[in-house]
């Protein structure tokens, strides 16, 4: 029987929360009793639990009394860590993408619309819905008693607070990170700019806060004094993670490609034929097999190569202090591998030198304990049989000692996450769970040929009949591309024919004609002749 890997783990001092699939359960930390469980609710209770879904988002507050949840159904669940009791349920507008705590009554929850609103821990029961009348790029109706805070454009990846709670910074899948004043968030203090790609997370370290450090699609992470938007330094980490990451998305095929298969990517094609290959890519994903006597993981040793792409997305980024340096502790999306570095550590001009720590199975997630200790959720099952670098253990706990991870193995806390606390699945729910969708939906792809999509038009050989292509690209190009380029080459053409002309009509017009010239022995040479 399958089972969902802890997909979130927030470790304090007398208990410990962790989220798997759909569930929630209470831990006592010293000893690893399981407290609370969601699991164990009535049957009535249980079977709303498992209908919302897997918890995409939450997070916990200061004190670690409150737990905030929310999923695909779009719901702001609020809970007492004490007795695992719900509190309160509201109503999100959007998907959500982001959830955090402030250091007073409210929850910030960012979306996938691009905005972030505020919520009170303890609605006001009087307030059935609200709109926000008042601001004119309100972009949606916001139920509850939520206020909009901040407003991007494009799906919002990362948010935080400063440490003084003074200032909102906010990333999004277009490359931008915005420092605003909280909670006048109108207020733009600056930007911090210079990704090319996506920024998929953030990190304020907690024993420097004047730097923020940020990664995404690009091959380093960035260290900005976020304050004035200046960027400090660039450090290169794509080379010490590519080796380590396993989970592979399908390459982007065109149609014309290979003769019209399903699967192959079709420039313009409708919003059922999308769906349906979004379907397939999850399937890959998660290393499921389509065929009907396949039930369990395929692993990623059936994925061919040769079909699959690597997708760069850093996934988290946090800190811990030791030995009175700070280091910087990350993570990439379907890695198999936990990375750090002194975040001022000189190793002439290639940057901090990156450590790293290899768990045989793709990271979900890590959380730092109170202690300083790092705990590791992972995929413990991806692949199943077929991944030999697997251990089967769901949770490893590591510890960083300067230059290098130790791993720590005698916690009741850590043998209970291992063994008691697990949740069976089946490879539907699994499915569902998608958790490593960022590699698809954050990558921006363009129409064109994979690989080549900036390619110059100047590059590509004409034939001689002047079409402006050969035979062999027009049938590696899609239609639309095609056209685009032969009605671009052709313009060219009649461009340089109208220069050409031109050119011509004016060496006629400058030409000096004999009844104009002013030089006398030049009329009289013309007369002796």
């Amino acid at each position: 029987m399958s089972r969902f890997p802890h997909s979130r783990l927030f470790v304090a001092t007398y208990h410990t929360v962790v989220i798997t699939g759909p569930h929630i359960q209470v831990l006592d930390t010293s000893t690893g009793n399981i407290l609370h469980s969601t699991a164990n609710f009535s049957a009535q209770d249980r079977d709303a639990v498992i209908k919302s879904g897997p918890i995409r988002c939450a997070a916990i507050d200061y004190d670690d009394v409150y737990l905030a949840t929310a999923g695909d159904d779009k719901r702001l669940k609020v809970w007492d860590v004490r007795s695992l009791t719900l509190m309160n349920t509201r109503q999100l507008p959007k998907k959500p993408t982001v959830i955090l705590f402030t250091d007073g009554d409210h929850i910030l929850v960012a979306d996938k619309f691009g905005d972030v609103t505020r919520y009170m821990l303890r609605p006001d029961l009087s307030v059935t819905s609200r709109t926000a009348v008042d601001d004119l790029s309100a972009s949606h109706v916001y139920p509850s008693d939520g206020s909009p805070v901040v407003g991007h454009t494009s799906v919002i990846t990362a948010c935080h607070l400063s440490p003084d709670e003074k200032h909102i910074i906010t990333s999004d899948r277009d490359e931008h990170i915005r420092v605003s004043l909280y909670p006048e968030a109108y207020a733009i203090e600056c930007y911090c700019l210079g990704h090319e790609k996506y920024v998929s997370a953030t990190h304020i370290p907690r024993y420097d806060p004047d730097f923020l450090i940020s990664g995404g699609g690009d091959p380093d992470l960035k260290v900005w004094e976020w304050q004035m938007g200046f960027l400090d330094q660039t450090i290169p980490v794509f080379s010490a993670v590519e080796p380590f990451i396993s989970v592979k998305v399908p390459k982007r095929r065109l149609k014309s490609q290979i003769g019209g298969d399903e699967d192959a990517v079709n420039i313009g094609a409708g919003s059922s034929r999308r769906k349906k290959r979004t379907k397939h890519k999850q399937g890959a994903l998660r290393g499921d097999s389509e065929h009907p006597a396949a039930d369990s993981l395929a692993g990623v040793s059936t994925q061919d190569p040769a079909e699959t792409e690597t997708v760069f997305v850093i996934h988290k980024i946090d800190s811990i202090f030791y030995n009175w340096e700070a280091c910087i502790v990350f993570s990439a999306v379907g890695a198999t591998a936990l990375f750090a570095f002194p975040l001022f550590e000189l190793n002439g001009d290639d940057g901090p030198r990156v450590r790293h720590f290899d768990c045989g199975s793709p990271i979900i997630d890590f959380t730092i304990g109170y202690n300083g200790l790092i705990w590791i959720l992972l995929d413990a099952d991806y692949g199943g049989k077929a991944n030999p670098g697997s251990t089967g253990k769901l949770v490893r706990v590591v510890d960083w000692q300067g230059d290098k991870f130790v791993e720590v193995d005698s916690s009741p806390l850590l043998q209970s996450l291992n063994s008691t606390c697990f949740s069976s699945a089946t490879p539907a729910e699994l499915k569902a769970l998608d958790l490593y969708s960022d590699l698809i939906s954050l990558p921006k792809h363009v129409d064109g040929e994979p690989g080549s999509q900036e390619r110059d038009e100047s590059e590509l050989p004409e034939d001689p009949e002047g079409s402006g292509t050969s035979v062999a690209i027009e049938k590696s190009l899609p239609k639309r591309t095609l056209g685009r380029l032969k009605h671009k080459n052709a313009l060219k053409r009649l461009l340089q024919e109208e220069e050409q002309s031109a050119d011509s009509a004016t060496r006629d017009t400058k030409r000096p004609r004999v009844e104009d010239s002013e030089d006398p022995s030049e009329d009289m040479s013309m007369d002796l002749t």
